[in-house]
């Protein structure tokens, strides 16, 4: 088959896995139920920020559209390196930006782990049908099925690239398979959920170590091959730290500004999930109420457990699985907590639940080599085969059908019952002599698994909410001057409006890497004009309105159905020779609240240096505030001209972070800490021409590292030639 050819059929494989998982959510095709929660709330922006930025000629690094402005490149979720986003991307520059795009980014997702596990089973040597068994089973799972609106669905997804290309890696050690196996790892961790990154590793290396024992083995030349495996992998680890070497710098930068400290234990290891839940994956219901998450059909649980023999590989498949079981108990059993307690990594992720993405996996690929043992039955091994499928499927459908005594679900239950049986007896046409039942089996067993888990998985397939209403967002889209005013948007606050319409928000989503002083800030000024004026807010639409215009004093104005305006607000940029020194960052938020917006610059005396102290204390005050004229704005840079009559302070309402540098008339000016959140900047007396910048040096040459990086991939893998052999 050509390339061509090739990639054409793993496009139609990959519409197919999307295609089917769409079908499985009626009520999304019918425009009556959408994507919910973090889907429309944060991930709906995040992709459309890159695409306005772009649009405008700049590059996405810094966000001033929400929370006073933060680096984007430094939210890991963000994904601004992720390939596959960019796809996204120019989709809703081609066909609109409507919260179609993150449904398509869903899909696209669900397409590449659907295509992955079908590729790693088919390079595995196992026919068609149970190489889509084994997609359709991992795709459609609980666990799947519950993330299609969250982040947790992206790294996951790779999870059976990860062990595709480990395998050749392992097996056929070359630069190219160093590469490919580089690329999906970086793929994993760009994608933007570094917490399940982190457990496809600890899925992967198991199966890699087991792997490579058992080549190096049988091999005469054992040390030679484990010199090339070694080789492969340093290509791997140099192309992963190539690609990832942005974001990484950018974080980091960026973690001491924020609250992602380390996770209280119990925070770590609680869930709802109990090692007797187990059963649950047989009849959801039957032990307790609810479609459990890990939920992906009895005929894929029981053919899982029919597949695994003395085979070490296979083996390795269900430890995986019964250990990412047991983790996703959390605090239900012992596992977890001793891991979080003592092995280095385990303790700095939430939601246990996560685990069960490996579970669906591991027993998706058990599964699959199960439904193949079947389909390639040797005639002499049938009766056995059938024995075996019978000790497997008869005493798991008849507890069903005791279990109807104590059920809770009795309904679910018994269909349960009905299913295993009519499940067991597909598989069981496997091994006829007739060559007829034989070939029609296989799709049986399939339409049967597919029945099975639409109406099983129900409960979970409907998980979903109400089209977003966007008929509010026009009275933010309407306002004028969005620039040089800010606005409050607590009515939406979870739809990020201002990522969206890029409109300047001085809320937004609570992302990944909120900082301390912005969450302090936004649980004050969610109910204090007086914090919001001064943070150049001039509009405010939320929930709290009668609290704004109590606070207010009468400097407010109100039209029914429109925002609040606020007719004190601080412009975006002043000069003033105003200036209080406070000891705390606490102690800055409290005046910041009680003197007059745009009076005066509040800054941090532990955070100047000996120069700028003393140049502060020459200042004289009797002067009046002088706004600044903006001359540009842009995402990662900002032009004002400030005619000073004195020395003093140019507060830019725009919030400070590492990275940003200032131009005064030219000169290289230190960007202060001013009013808590923001900017200032020390001028003297005249007319000045002052220049703000983002983008640091470290990150500029980062980005420079991973786009070398993924050219080589790119030739690498198109022009290095494979090995065919061990």
């Amino acid at each position: 088959m050509t390339a061509a050819r090739r990639l054409l059929a793993g496009l139609g494989l990959a519409c197919l896995y999307a295609g089917v998982f769409l079908a499985f959510h009626p009520a999304i095709l019918r425009g009556e139920a959408f994507l919910g929660w973090d889907a429309v709330n944060e991930h709906w922006g995040d992709l459309l920020v890159p695409v306005h930025a772009l649009r405008a000629g700049e590059l996405p690094l810094w966000n001033p559209y929400e929370r006073g402005g933060y680096d984007f490149l430094a939210d890991p979720q963000t994904g601004v390196l992720y390939p596959f986003n960019w796809l996204v991307w120019l989709g809703a520059a081609v066909f609109g930006e409507g919260p179609w795009v993150v449904l398509f980014k869903a899909l696209l997702h669900v397409a590449i782990g659907g295509l992955g596990t079908h590729l790693l089973l088919a390079r595995l040597g196992l026919s068609r049908s149970a190489s889509t068994f084994g997609g359709l089973a991992f795709v459609l799972s609980g666990r799947v099925a519950k993330a299609k609106d969250s982040a947790g669905l992206w790294s996951p997804v790779w999870l059976p690239w990860l062990v595709l290309t480990g395998l050749e890696l392992v097996r056929r050690p070359s630069p190219r398979s160093g590469l490919a196996f580089g690329a999906a790892t970086a793929m994993a961790f760009l994608s933007g959920y570094p917490p399940n990154f982190f457990r496809d590793l600890v899925g992967l290396a198991p199966v890699l170590i087991v792997a490579l024992v058992l080549v190096v083995r049988g091999l005469p030349a054992a040390r030679r091959h484990l010199a090339r495996v070694a080789a492969a992998g340093a290509v791997a680890v140099a192309v992963v730290l190539g690609l990832a070497l942005p974001s990484i710098v950018a974080t980091l930068a960026w973690l001491p500004e924020t609250v992602r400290e380390q996770l209280e234990f119990a925070e770590v290891v609680y869930s709802t999930a109990r090692p007797l839940h187990l059963f649950d994956a047989l009849a959801p219901g039957t032990w307790r109420e609810g479609a459990p998450v890990h939920y992906l059909g009895a005929i894929a649980l029981l053919l899982a457990v029919f597949a695994v023999r003395r085979d070490a590989l296979r083996i390795t498949y269900a430890a995986c699985a019964l250990l990412f079981f047991l983790l996703a108990c959390g605090d239900g059993f012992f596992l977890l907590p001793f891991l979080a307690r003592h092995v280095p990594g385990f303790g700095l992720w939430r939601i246990p639940a996560q685990y069960f993405f490996g579970f669906a996996f591991f027993v998706a690929v058990l599964a699959a080599h199960g439904f193949d043992d079947l389909v390639r039955a040797e005639p002499e091994r049938r009766r056995a085969l059938a024995r075996r499928l019978a000790l497997v499927f008869a005493p798991a459908c008849l507890g069903l059908l005791v279990a109807l005594a104590w059920s809770r679900a009795p309904t679910s239950t018994g269909l349960g019952a009905l299913f295993v049986a009519l499940g067991g007896a597909c598989l069981g046409g496997l091994l006829s002599a007739r060559q007829r039942l034989r070939r029609a089996a296989a799709p049986a067993a399939i339409v049967v698994a597919l029945l099975e888990l639409k109406v099983q998985a129900r409960q979970i397939h409907e998980i979903a909410q109400r089209p977003p209403d966007l008929a509010r967002d026009a009275a933010l889209a309407r306002l004028d001057d969005r620039v040089g005013w800010r606005v409050a948007d607590d009515e939406h606050y979870r739809w990020r409006v201002g990522a969206r319409l890029d409109v300047r928000d001085i809320f937004g989503r609570n992302s990944t890497l909120v900082t301390r002083r912005w969450r302090a800030f936004a649980a004050r000024a969610r109910e204090d004009a007086g914090l919001l004026a001064a943070a150049n807010v001039r509009w405010y639409a939320g929930g709290h309105r009668a609290a704004v215009q109590r606070t207010a004093a009468g400097r407010s104005r109100w039209i029914p159905g429109q925002p609040v305006e606020l007719l004190q607000a601080a412009p975006l940029a002043y000069w003033t020779a105003q200036v209080e020194l406070v000891e705390r960052e606490e102690d800055a938020l409290d005046r910041l609240a009680a003197l007059p917006p745009g009076s005066a610059a509040v800054l941090e005396a532990p955070r100047l240096g000996p120069d700028d102290t003393a140049a502060l204390a020459d200042l004289r005050p009797e002067h009046a505030p002088v706004p600044a004229v903006l001359d540009a704005f842009a995402r990662n840079r900002l032009a004002l001209t400030v005619d000073a009559p004195a020395a003093g302070v140019l507060v830019v309402n725009e919030a400070w972070g590492p990275g940003w540098t200032a131009r005064v008339d030219g000169a290289p000016a230190t960007v202060l800490r001013a009013n808590y959140l923001f900017r200032g900047l020390l001028v003297g007396p005249g007319r000045h021409a002052v220049e703000l910048e983002y983008g640091p040096p470290r990150l500029r040459a980062a980005l420079a590292v991973y786009a070398v990086t993924a050219l080589l991939v790119l030739g690498g893998l198109m022009w290095l030639p494979r090995r065919t052999g061990p």
